[in-house]
């Protein structure tokens, strides 16, 4: 009975270990959360984007990618990281692969900082909406 009681508490803690990594996301996605609007600059032109941020139901945050500009909405994001204040993601399926790296400020209204697609690199700055 030892082994099977052993063997129960390395689950119970797995379990738990896997909780407390989702409720980590979850905690670290939340400044990101919501509505972002702005601009991405890029060879020497501007365009109207915005940003949503949600978390699913297993509290992974997930989110879209609106070029305003160019008619375009509800474009997935694939592969959103966040360490700290900054949040990395890329455009899944459009020619490329854009991809952006952001900062928050120190309102955590503002989110700005690098994009780059297709081997040209630009900036974006979006404020919360």
């Amino acid at each position: 009975m030892r082994k099977s009681n052993g063997k129960r508490i390395v689950i119970a803690f797995a379990i738990f270990g896997l909780a407390a990594a989702g409720a980590v996301q979850a905690q670290d996605a939340n400044p990101f959360l919501g509505a972002w609007k702005g601009k991405i600059s890029i060879a020497g032109q501007e365009l109207e984007i915005g940003l949503n941020f949600q978390l699913d139901e297993a509290k992974k945050i997930t989110g879209t990618f609106d070029s305003i500009s160019q008619g375009a909405f509800g474009l997935a994001l694939s592969a959103i990281e966040i360490k700290d204040k900054t949040i990395t993601f890329m455009l899944s399926g459009v020619p490329g692969d854009p991809s952006f790296k952001g900062t928050l400020d120190g309102t955590g209204k503002k989110l700005a900082g690098d994009f780059t697609q297709g081997g040209y690199a630009g900036t974006f700055a979006v404020d919360k909406q």
